[in-house]
């Protein structure tokens, strides 16, 4: 099983880019964050940047944990052995890091 993570946010630089990704690391370490890809824009949303990182054990306990961080904004598809939520940034809810906007997280074989 792989489970993975993949995060748009608001960067207004390279520098708070590069920022970004040890503080997801930091959100995150208790389920042994891999480093996440490189920062770089969404193609779609420029004022975006996506970073993609694994998590470990890549089980649903994992999967459902890391859900349960932010109670509202997300949108939930698969069964109980393969999953796929999407957070979409509600007013007062926070996602891993203030600048998070969207994420995805994927469960799956």
């Amino acid at each position: 099983m792989i489970l993975m993570i993949r995060a748009l946010a608001e960067c207004d630089s390279p520098e708070a880019a590069a920022a970004l990704a040890p503080r997801l690391l930091q959100a995150t370490a208790k389920w042994l964050a891999v480093e996440p890809s490189p920062p770089e824009r969404y193609w779609k949303m420029p004022d975006l940047v996506e970073l993609t990182f694994a998590l470990h054990p890549a089980k649903r306990a994992t999967f459902d944990a890391v859900v349960a961080l932010a109670p509202e904004g997300w949108h939930h598809s698969g069964d109980a052995s393969e999953a796929s939520s999407v957070w979409n940034r509600a007013p007062g809810q926070v996602f891993l890091v203030p600048e998070a906007a969207w994420a995805e997280l994927i469960l799956t074989r």
